[in-house]
């Protein structure tokens, strides 16, 4: 079955299981696009067409040529994500504190798991760390090394000074990253990602540029937040590591093509849909589940477990626009 948060937060009966749902979608803008299926194991196959039967024609009273189409089967891996909470009895039943001691830890872990499934669903790299699950930079990285190179897009365009001012002051770097976010949108299954991804800087940068042309519509998300769309495609977000300061995307990227500096950042754009682009995958969905008072030593305890990953098939819905120099990135 697939769910999405957004949908099982309107449904959710458990206030504690509600509360943190609810608190991920308020941490997490990927938490209210991402569409879940559970699979109820901790590996799922997915299969993708390598390739098409040959199609050709015939002469009268003669035969078609024998064809096969071929498929490609891989194995995509669930990752254990989760925590636990623990409060001591003596500050749990404190009466001189201004809000339950309980409730505020478990707001601090649910933030700390949005921004680690924020992170890991750009940056996760089992090489890094087995135990977790595999993000979109490594996946459009092994989709370019399969030879579909369209899905990595070069945003090299002038060089030196005028290319340092940045997306908003030189006119040739405008009309340069509009054409590139243009064949970055098209690079996309259908031509129209639901999401392009991005930090901070970049967004109020593209945003800027984008009202200026004229090219900027704006609506609302869930909690009626304004958010940037540009040709029918909202622009993210995906904000900071659970430090506060590091940015997810950051700014001082490795390079990529033309440049050589490390100082340029990303948009990625995604396209989700379960079984055939890119989706979630959950061995059970997530469970909140209050331990109570432990017998060990004298501590409420909240465990929160969420078995996790991502999946995709179709080695188009998604893709990378790397070497974008923001206003006011420069090259050291």
């Amino acid at each position: 079955m697939a769910w999405e948060l957004t949908e099982l937060s309107k449904i959710e009966t458990d206030v504690l299981r509600k509360s943190v749902i609810d608190t991920l979608l308020m941490e997490s803008d990927l938490m209210q696009m991402v569409p879940w299926e559970t699979i109820g194991t901790l590996s799922t196959a997915v299969v993708k067409i390598q390739d098409l039967p040959s199609v050709g024609f015939r002469k009268l009273n003669a035969g078609y040529a024998e064809s096969t189409g071929h498929f490609e089967q891989k194995t995509e891996l669930i990752s254990l994500m989760g925590g636990m909470i623990d409060t001591d009895k003596a500050i749990a039943r404190a009466k001189n504190t201004i809000a339950d001691a309980r409730a505020i830890m478990q707001q601090l872990m649910v933030k700390a798991i949005a921004y680690k499934f924020n992170d890991k669903f750009i940056n996760g790299s089992p090489v890094v760390d087995p135990e977790e699950f595999k993000g979109i930079s490594v996946r459009v990285d092994d989709i370019v090394a399969e030879g579909y190179t369209d899905q990595l897009i070069d945003n090299a365009g002038t060089t030196g000074a005028a290319r340092d001012a940045g997306i908003l002051h030189d006119t040739i770097e405008r009309n340069n990253f509009l054409d590139k976010i243009n064949q970055l949108i098209h690079a996309i299954k259908g031509h129209k990602p639901d999401f392009l991804l991005m930090n901070k800087k970049t967004l109020l940068a593209a945003s800027s540029l984008l009202r200026q042309e004229r090219l900027l519509n704006q609506s609302t998300d869930m909690f009626g937040r304004v958010i940037d769309i540009y040709q029918g495609v909202r622009m993210v977000d995906v904000g900071t590591k659970a430090d506060q300061t590091t940015e997810i995307i950051t700014n001082t990227e490795d390079p990529q093509g033309l440049y050589t500096s490390n100082v340029s950042t990303s948009i990625y754009a995604v396209k989700f849909g379960i079984g055939e682009l890119l989706w979630g995958i959950q061995e059970y969905p997530l469970e909140v589940e209050d331990k109570g008072l432990l017998e060990a030593k004298p501590v409420y305890r909240t465990e929160i477990d969420w078995p996790l990953g991502l999946a995709h098939v179709d080695p188009r819905c998604m893709a990378r626009l790397c070497n974008v120099f923001p206003d006011n990135i420069t090259e050291s």
